[in-house]
């Protein structure tokens, strides 16, 4: 392939009055020709090939933005659920120490009996509390390792 120097360089033959050989000028345009257009064959692949790249870089953007929404949305359904949990503890232990308040004024033998079933309720809420706690803290290890799974992915991209 002929060089911008190889070009700028070139002497061609000189003929009868102090002209060019014809020929030789001709066979030269021919090389430049030729290698002129595999470059542009080059330029315009390497177009495509930029182009798709770019397209890909959209697409992967994309789904970063999808794994950013659905990390957003889980860590707001994580938060509710939390909350909600909490609620029923608390409501749940309100409930509860009304139901010992009451009882007492009206039989106090009666009221330690439903006391220990009441605690029992408790115990199990408190037990299911730290249950779906140990799941959340699960669903967020998962959930990170997912999308740290798929930020590798993009990087090797």
């Amino acid at each position: 392939m002929l060089t911008p120097t190889d070009i700028e360089n070139k002497v061609f033959k000189k003929v009868k009055f102090n002209g060019y050989d014809i020929d030789d000028v001709e066979d030269y345009l021919e090389k430049i020709i030729v290698d002129y257009e595999k470059l542009f064959k080059e330029n315009l692949e390497m177009k495509d090939k930029v182009d798709n790249l770019q397209e890909s870089v959209s697409y992967y953007k994309s789904i970063e933005l999808g794994i950013d929404q659905t990390v957003g949305n889980a860590q707001m359904e994580a938060d509710t659920i939390k909350e909600e949990a909490t609620n029923m503890a608390d409501k749940i232990k309100k409930d509860a120490m009304k139901e010992v308040a009451e009882y007492r004024k009206k039989e106090e033998e009666k009221v330690l009996g439903q006391l220990d079933d009441i605690k029992k309720q408790i115990m199990a809420k408190e037990v299911e509390l730290e249950e779906v706690k140990k799941q959340m803290q699960i669903y967020k290890v998962k959930t990170i390792a997912m999308l740290e799974a798929q930020i590798k992915i993009l990087k090797e991209d």
